[in-house]
């Protein structure tokens, strides 16, 4: 598992053990909206399942367009099965539910693609120490337009409290370079997103952001930063903004059998 995965964590949720993780770039490109031929691209998504013990189960991917649409995993069933051929593939792509996070309390296993963006994962717990688990694609559109606040009111709606959030790897603020125009938009909005480079031009800590964001919210307990690192300085990560190898890791979340 430590080869595919930049990080991990495990913990327990009432009876549940609940595991948090962001891949790295030798689980391979999962993102079908690359450029990369989409038969691979479902291989690699099965082998990072299969890597991770899921047995028959099927993380569910999002058709994602920095929107604030939060996806009901346990009312919608997805086609993520793998394929053979390249039209198959793209019927696979074509199902992927438009949004931007997904929220589950039955326990379907999630997944939220970035390359730069950030990719957060959520869990909480209901009075009945149920799990609810949640991902969010935060990229600086959505993270402005409130995309982890609904991802968070639909957790509370589901009866969820206690809930901490992790924040994958993204772009830092000293690098997220923007011009001076988008920084001050921004942060007219989200003040905690004005940065400025390592090289000193204007940018955005989109991290900042988002942990201000959860950290007001009363039923997050909860924020962690410790697998926040660079995509544009950790080769070992995909980053648009470096570009090749084109790819998408992914934020995932899902709970042990």
């Amino acid at each position: 598992m430590s080869e595919i995965l930049h990080s991990h964590r495990e913990f327990a949720v009432g009876k549940s053990t609940v595991q948090v993780g962001f891949t790295n770039s030798a689980a391979g490109n999962l993102g079908l909206h690359v450029g990369e031929n989409p038969v691979a691209v479902l291989r690699n998504r099965k082998r990072l399942e299969q890597q991770l013990g899921l047995g028959e189960r099927r993380f569910v991917y999002l058709n994602q367009v920095h929107g604030t649409d939060v996806f009901d995993a346990d009312i919608s069933s997805v086609a993520t099965a793998g394929a053979e051929t390249e039209a198959e593939a793209e019927r696979v792509r074509d199902a992927a539910p438009v949004a931007d996070a997904a929220v589950t309390t039955s326990g379907v296993p999630l997944a939220v693609m970035v390359a730069d963006c950030i990719p957060v994962v959520l869990v909480g717990e209901t009075d009945e120490h149920q799990p609810v688990l949640a991902v969010a694609h935060a990229g600086r559109r959505g993270l402005l337009d409130g995309v982890l606040e609904a991802t968070v009111e639909k957790m509370v709606e589901r009866g969820a409290a206690n809930i901490q959030a992790w924040l994958g790897p993204s772009i830092c603020g000293s690098c997220y370079e923007v011009p001076v125009e988008m920084r001050d938009e921004s942060s007219r909005s989200l003040p905690a997103v004005y940065a400025e480079t390592s090289w000193h031009t204007p940018a955005l800590n989109l991290p900042a952001g988002a942990a201000a964001v959860l950290e007001s919210h009363q039923a997050v307990t909860r924020v962690h930063h410790d697998f926040a690192d660079c995509t544009l300085e950790n080769s070992g990560l995909f980053s648009h903004r470096r570009g090749e190898p084109l790819g998408r890791i992914a934020g995932l979340v899902w709970i042990e059998k």
